[in-house]
């Protein structure tokens, strides 16, 4: 009860400062970076314990592109197979690998089995052969959304001799772990544009349904610093493109998918006029 007692006078006194839990007296100067301080659990510490706020919770990952595209070059619908291996990986708000670590790796995947008879997974490698149904003159892939568990917490530190001035330390925690499934696989399709027809089908060119016309040289927007969008062009993840006055970031792999045409949930991302 007395130790209860004086860890909850701790936490009511304490305030975040860069992430870390520390009483107000203390100067910004004086404060540990984060790896610095899980550096010390159990290794200069003389009690290090990972507090979870709860069990973990399933979220949603970056949807992206798996496997390679495929084109139809014929002019009648056609079923065609992309095999596919993706790798989930675990993440963390500090930036450090929960796989290779020692000391507070430990802890946290301790007080997980402990709490929840939860074991935590580092990495989760998913491989497929997904079957797409692609129309004639058009080109399809795969997108997945890997899903993943979340635990957030804090590590509770405390010093026999004071560390940074201070005997007790709290630092905030969060991170993510491959669930271990296949999540979220999407069927995609597009029109072929003819530059596209050309390089992939030879001169076995489909004509049915048109294929997307050759466009003009883009032109940038005026005031704007990114380059103007291109129907031909492959954007990856974070690109960055002008069109219609506005910058747009590109949130996983596309082609032919003009900005301001995708919805909220779509692969641009609008950043404002430019």
């Amino acid at each position: 009860m007395r130790t209860s007692i004086r860890s909850a006078i701790l936490a009511a006194a304490l305030v975040p400062i860069c992430g870390i839990l520390l009483a107000p007296s203390a100067q910004a100067e004086d404060v540990p970076t984060p790896r610095e301080l899980l550096e010390e659990c159990d290794n200069g510490s003389d009690y290090c314990v990972f507090h979870p706020d709860g069990p973990p919770k399933e979220v949603k990952g970056e949807s992206h592109q798996v496997g390679t595209s495929v084109f139809n070059c014929t002019d009648a619908p056609q079923t065609m197979n992309v095999g596919w291996s993706d790798t989930d990986t675990e993440t963390n708000t500090i930036g450090v690998s929960m796989s290779i670590e020692g000391g507070f790796a430990d802890v946290f995947k301790t007080s997980l089995q402990v709490s929840y008879s939860h074991s935590w997974a580092t990495a989760h490698t998913e491989s497929q052969t997904t079957a797409i149904n692609v129309a004639a003159g058009r080109v399809g892939w795969i997108t997945r959304q890997p899903t993943l568990l979340e635990v957030s917490g804090r590590y509770e530190l405390h010093f026999g001799k004071r560390y940074y001035d201070h005997y007790y330390w709290y630092l905030p925690f969060t991170a993510t772990s491959p669930k271990g499934d296949a999540g979220s696989v999407t069927q995609r399709t597009r029109p072929m544009t003819v530059d596209e027809a050309k390089a992939h089908c030879g001169d076995a060119l489909p004509t049915t349904p048109p294929l997307i016309p050759p466009s003009p040289p883009p032109t940038r927007p005026a005031g704007c610093s990114a380059a103007a969008w291109d129907r031909a062009d492959t954007y990856t993840a974070d690109n960055q493109v002008s069109h219609n006055g506005h910058t747009w970031k590109a949130k996983w792999w596309t082609q032919g998918e003009k900005p301001g045409t995708t919805g909220e949930w779509g692969v641009w991302q609008d950043l404002g006029a430019c």
